[in-house]
């Protein structure tokens, strides 16, 4: 599966885009480094690690149901059907805990079989309200397009109607996520990130803690700054529906 190939551990950097399209056009942008990691098989590094404080970590409760704390992998194992589904490894993209804060509007994680070939892709979508949707996918060759039924509260200036057209491409080049989002079948929103790769190593660790030390409350702060200026351009604002924290859902619709 040349355009979600297996790659070793990676840190991503690059520039996020964010454009309103309808009923006016709205764009903000700022650069942030995604990190790319083996999640079942976690390697330990001097300045990233695993459910542990560090310049730099992954804790399992950051993702997965809100409600209570599991094992990420098994979590999704048992979502995916494992029994049926072969997966040998699980890939994660997001961005990590800096310093121990960390707010992830969307996480990617990809399991692949003991082939190395993509199988299932989860895209896992958090507001700003503690509440979190999971879609599970599965992975076809035919297929590089996943359509997904927007069943969530994202942006207080969207209805919880509509679906997203989403793209994902990882190679040792580059990485691209592209999200469109449709609502009485008009484009009116799309987000994107596109990304340069450097080898995950300490030393790089180090320089990415020197440059990106505020990235993550640079990232929260940017969603409440953009909604008011979106506000005052005369965006109407929308009352947000009650959810369970976390919803999960399996499709078929790729």
């Amino acid at each position: 599966m040349e355009h979600i190939s297996f790659q070793e551990n990676t840190i991503f950097s690059g520039l996020v885009s964010h454009t309103r399209l309808l009923p006016f056009q709205h764009t903000f942008k700022y650069k942030v480094n995604y990190f790319w990691f083996s999640l079942d098989n976690f390697r330990k590094y001097k300045f990233f690690k695993k459910n542990e404080f560090s310049l730099f970590s992954f804790y399992d409760k950051d993702h997965g149901p809100i409600e209570k704390n599991v094992d990420l992998c098994e979590y999704f194992k048992k979502k995916i059907n494992s029994k049926v589904t072969n997966i040998s490894y699980i890939k994660a993209f997001c961005l990590p805990r800096i310093v121990g804060y960390n707010f992830n509007p969307i996480s990617i994680f990809v399991c692949y079989n003991s082939k190395k070939n993509p199988n299932t892709i989860i895209f896992e979508v958090n507001n700003t309200f503690r509440e979190r949707h999971i879609y599970s996918c599965k992975i076809l060759r035919e297929k590089k397009l996943f359509n997904l039924k927007k069943k969530f509260y994202v942006s207080p200036f969207f209805s919880v109607e509509g679906y997203y057209k989403v793209q994902f491409k990882i190679n040792n080049k580059k990485i691209n996520l592209i999200i469109d989002y449709y609502l009485n079948k008009k484009k009116v929103f799309n987000a994107s990130f596109n990304g340069i790769p450097r080898k995950m190593s300490n030393s790089n660790l180090i320089k990415t803690f020197l440059l990106s030390l505020t990235q993550n409350i640079k990232v929260t702060l940017s969603i409440y700054i953009q909604a008011l200026k979106l506000f005052l351009k005369g965006a109407k604002y929308i009352k947000r529906p009650k959810f369970s924290k976390t919803i999960f859902t399996n499709t078929n619709e790729q």
